[in-house]
């Protein structure tokens, strides 16, 4: 990584957190709380196109599409949340929804720096990923995921602003037991099945009872303008991120029948993403149709949330395997080890090198 790239992420991520606490600040002082928002929308803006001129410059650099590990992903995974944010402050007051926001950015940025500096560096891509179908599966895939999180965190708001408090306590601790399962995987040696539980359980028993609370009302934190307002944020987000994901599933597919011959393999990722397509379908059926509460929609998204946070960390630190497996930390090292994916592809090139050969062979002789 250039001195160019390191600087102008780390601009990003100081931003982030820097417009985090002038959000937090606002909420603190009436006085000053329009003159802060505004401060803290100038700070995340100028992290915003800090973070695209770094990710055009690495991709520049690599002379390839920057998007081809597990760092490279996170930059684009904290780029979407913060352009979508910013995106929907044109249209809508959420200044309430600002600190999740960078606090969400900010988490990400984190999570990528304590990355071992083998992610950071530029290498060559592995033979499963040579293949102009990566520039078109995977950035649909990553922007959707960032939708689907803005509008989980949206509906933690739009809970709270409807008097939800206890919803919002339970299924805030679901959301942070399964962000520890992930760090614990990615970065110790921790039993999988402890792993799997932790998160699985975790998010399961925090939605449920947030659901099940969801008749405990606090009349005085009750705002059912804002409500309404983060209510049709949580909707608009999930709107624009469902086709987007519904393009990088049949792109996935063909990207799949283009490599091993198969359009659906049933790997525990692409089944995974599967089930959020259904999710979040069902959540747009139940919106459509309004056969839930708006307080109930939002635990669906958060419950949403959950499945896109196992769907794209998940399965890299919760040990479920499959072909989309890039390895995990192991007592403080990075140890990573060849999945299927890069087997097969592997495997395919040796045939086509050794069959070139023999053609070369025959010719020649």
């Amino acid at each position: 990584m250039s001195d160019l790239q390191l600087a102008l992420t780390n601009a990003a991520g100081i931003s982030s957190v820097a417009s985090f606490w002038v959000f937090v600040g606002s909420g603190a002082t009436k006085r000053f709380q329009d003159l802060l928002i505004k401060v803290g929308l100038c700070i995340l803006v100028v992290g915003f196109m800090a973070l695209t001129i770094a990710i055009v410059a690495r991709g520049i650099e690599s002379g390839r599409f920057p998007l081809s590990n597990l760092y490279e992903s996170l930059l684009w995974f904290a780029w979407g949340i913060m352009g979508s944010y910013l995106f929907f402050c044109r249209s809508y007051e959420i200044r309430h929804l600002g600190w999740l926001a960078s606090l969400a950015a900010a988490t990400f940025f984190l999570y990528g720096s304590w990355l071992p500096a083998g992610q950071h560096e530029i290498k060559p891509l592995v033979p499963a990923l040579v293949s102009y179908w990566r520039q078109i599966h995977v950035p649909p895939l990553i922007v959707a995921y960032a939708m689907f999180f803005l509008s989980g965190l949206s509906a933690f708001v739009q809970l709270f602003q409807s008097g939800r408090i206890k919803s919002v306590l339970f299924s805030a601790s679901g959301l942070l037991l399964a962000i520890c399962a992930i760090g614990l995987g990615t970065f110790t040696s921790c039993e999988t099945h402890i792993l799997q539980w932790l998160f699985m359980g975790g998010g399961l028993v925090g939605v449920t009872a947030g659901w099940l609370a969801l008749c405990s009302v606090n009349a005085k934190k009750i705002n059912e303008k804002r409500a309404e307002l983060y209510d049709e944020v949580e909707y608009r987000s999930i709107a624009v991120g469902f086709p987007l994901l519904t393009i990088g599933i049949i792109t996935g597919g063909l990207w799949a029948n283009h490599a091993w011959g198969s359009y659906w393999s049933w790997d525990p990722k692409e089944s995974m993403a599967l089930v959020t397509w259904l999710g979040y379908a069902a959540y747009i059926h139940l919106r459509i149709h309004r056969e839930l509460s708006a307080e109930k929609l939002s635990l669906v998204a958060i419950a949403g949330m959950l499945l896109t946070l196992l769907t794209y960390l998940g399965f890299n630190s919760l040990g479920f395997g499959g072909l989309h497996s890039y390895g995990r930390f192991k007592d403080g090292a990075w140890r990573r080890e060849p999945n299927q994916m890069e087997l097969l592809s592997s495997q395919k090139l040796h045939i086509e090198v050794a069959e070139l050969y023999q053609v070369q062979s025959l010719e020649l002789s």
